[in-house]
Parts: structure tokens; C-alpha cells; sequence
């Protein structure tokens, strides 16, 4: 089969197992048999929640079950960790297939405005990049896909990913441990942090990518 039938098949599958999993409450899950059944794997375990991640946030459905999931089963520390490696794994991924198989045809047919705000996120490189993973309101997996198709460096993008994407998956993680504790008022607390981290984030990159912007060529 070619691969853009592996495709047409493939992905709304995966698109509606995830949203089947979106829809189940933290407070619905069984932690101590999931949690048993993922420590009798043993490392593995740690492989598979990874994977299982990657996968999953390469299609534009919000991740944050599985990053509650995280806390709720391995811990704050050990659930960020994890976090941060599979959804890096995914971003890079969602990178790289938009590189490779759309970003010609995409500079190709972008007309003056698009050329324009492409050369102004190349400019920002990093800062946009990392302007992205902070403010929650740019969703995960389009982001990926578009920012492939701009010039910014590989290493760069999957550097900034790591970091920027700490602050809002340690919130997250902490929140699904919380709830594993039973502990009351930790979302609204959450809410309260990342939206302060959203904010910083603005004061931070927005001006200058603003003005990235009005001075960029609109060239492809």
C-alpha cells in the first residue's frame, strides 16, 4: 500500500481512539490497576507511556489526559520527564514529515502576507519557537506541522521545545498527582500559573516578533 493510504486509513482511526480518551474523566480512571499493570511491565513501562504519547499528539486532539495520566501514575518529576520526552518526540516528528513532504509545495503557492509572517518567524528563530510552547493557546499539534514548513534549525526547534514546554507539562503532571491524591483546588491554581506563564511569555516575545514582522521581506 502507498503511504498516502496508510494515511486515509490510519489517521482517523487514531483520531477517534484519542478522542474516546480525551472524553474520560481523571477522576473516572482506576490508577491502582493501571498503575499495576504499567509497573509489572517494568521499564517498559516507561517506553510505552513515551511512545504512546508521541503517537498520539501528532494529531490535532488536546494531549492533556495522557499528561494527567502521567502524574497520577509515575509522579510530579517522573511524569514531567516522561511528558517532555514524548511530546518532544512528537513535535519533532510533526517537524520533520512537514519539512519533507509539504514545505516546498507550501512556498511554492504562499502568496505575499504568508512569505511575510514566515520570514518573520524565521527571523525570531528560537524566541517564536519558545513564544509557542508558552502560551497554551496555540494548539500542539498544528503548531509542529506549521512551524516545519518555516526555515528555523532542527536542533533549535527541538531544543526550545524541551524547555519552553516544562512549565506548562509540570503543571499538568502536578495537577493529575494531585488528583491521584484526592487534594481539592489544585485546578484553579493551575489555571492561575499558566496563565501567568502565558502573559511572560507575551511581554517577552511578542514585541519583538511584532516588529520582526513589519520589517520582513516578502519573499519566500
Amino acid at each position: 500500500m502507498k503511504p498516502w493510504v496508510w494515511v486515509v486509513v490510519l489517521v482517523p482511526i487514531a483520531a477517534g481512539l484519542i478522542h474516546l480518551i480525551a472524553q474520560v474523566p481523571i477522576e473516572a480512571i482506576d490508577f491502582a490497576a493501571l498503575e499495576s499493570g504499567f509497573h509489572g511491565l517494568g521499564i517498559w513501562a516507561y517506553v510505552l507511556f513515551v511512545l504512546a504519547f508521541a503517537l498520539l499528539a501528532l494529531v490535532p486532539i488536546p494531549s492533556t489526559i495522557w499528561v494527567l495520566l502521567g502524574g497520577g501514575l509515575f509522579g510530579p518529576a517522573t511524569g514531567t520527564l516522561l511528558s517532555v520526552i514524548g511530546a518532544t518526540a512528537s513535535a519533532t516528528l510533526a517537524f520533520l514529515l512537514a519539512r519533507r513532504l509539504v514545505r516546498e509545495q507550501v512556498r511554492v503557492r504562499a502568496g505575499p502576507r504568508v512569505c511575510r509572517v514566515l520570514r518573520g518567524v524565521e527571523a525570531e528563530g528560537w524566541r517564536f519557537v519558545a513564544m509557542t510552547r508558552l502560551i497554551p493557546v496555540f494548539p500542539f499539534a498544528p503548531t509542529n506541522y506549521a512551524l516545519g514548513i518555516t526555515g528555523i534549525g532542527l536542533r533549535s526547534y527541538m531544543l526550545t521545545t524541551a524547555i519552553a514546554l516544562i512549565p506548562n507539562l509540570a503543571a499538568y503532571t502536578w495537577l493529575g498527582y494531585a488528583t491521584r491524591q484526592a487534594m481539592t483546588g489544585a485546578e484553579n491554581m493551575i489555571e492561575l500559573y499558566l496563565v501567568g506563564v502565558a502573559l511572560l511569555a507575551l511581554l517577552l516575545f511578542l514585541p519583538g516578533f511584532v516588529r520582526r514582522l513589519r520589517h520582513a521581506r516578502p519573499q519566500c
